[in-house]
């Protein structure tokens, strides 16, 4: 097996801890609200989603990858738990809940283009006010290569157009080397962001 092959069989996304943002995020709601509702986009393993049960949220969590979904119903915090409404569908399919906590960790770029701005007033329309989102956005590629066959950018423009109906309590960037996205090594400009609903 390869090297890289071993590394994520040694630590699977499960096993890894949640993203901050979503720490974060799970912070600014504080503990005193009651009956907590959030959905995970593109839940993956469930790193996210674990964190999410472990702080008594009723979790709605999506992804299109039944494997991964299979992986994260084997583990002792998602198998049979009551808080947990586990789904395989993709952006597009998916029926919003009403939720105070939306969070997209490196999903939301996977959903096609033609999808994309219903799916973004599925998620506005289905946070409380107060609510928050969180998650990653990729910016414009800089070089000549389209991958919008693949992954969904934004121009920052566009992504204040999208938070028009938002506080924006945190909008952090930065550049990734990576091939993870589309199978081709190259520089990924990344946004995370944590919004509130107005």
């Amino acid at each position: 097996m390869a090297t890289i092959d071993w590394q994520s069989y040694l630590h699977p996304s499960a096993l890894q801890p949640p993203r901050t943002h979503l720490v974060e995020a799970h912070q600014l709601l504080g503990d005193h609200l009651r009956g907590k509702v959030a959905i995970d986009c593109g839940c993956g393993q469930g790193r996210d989603t674990f964190f999410l049960l472990e702080n008594q949220y009723r979790v709605y969590a999506f992804d299109s990858h039944l494997e991964s979904l299979r992986q994260l119903s084997t583990h002792p915090l998602a198998a049979s738990n009551p808080l947990l409404d586990l789904q395989h569908c993709t952006f597009s399919e998916y029926r919003f809940p009403k939720a105070h906590l939306v969070n997209a960790s490196a999903s939301m770029f996977f959903c096609p283009r033609q999808d994309f701005y219903a799916v973004w007033q599925k998620v506005v329309q289905c946070l409380y006010p107060g609510g928050l989102f969180c998650g990653h956005f990729l910016g414009m590629n800089h070089d000549e290569t389209d991958y919008s066959d693949k992954v969904m950018t934004h121009s920052k423009p566009e992504l204040e157009r999208l938070f028009s109906q938002f506080y924006v309590v945190s909008w952090q960037q930065r550049h990734e080397m990576s091939a993870r996205l589309t199978g081709e090594k190259r520089q990924w400009h990344i946004h995370t962001l944590i919004a509130m609903k107005k």
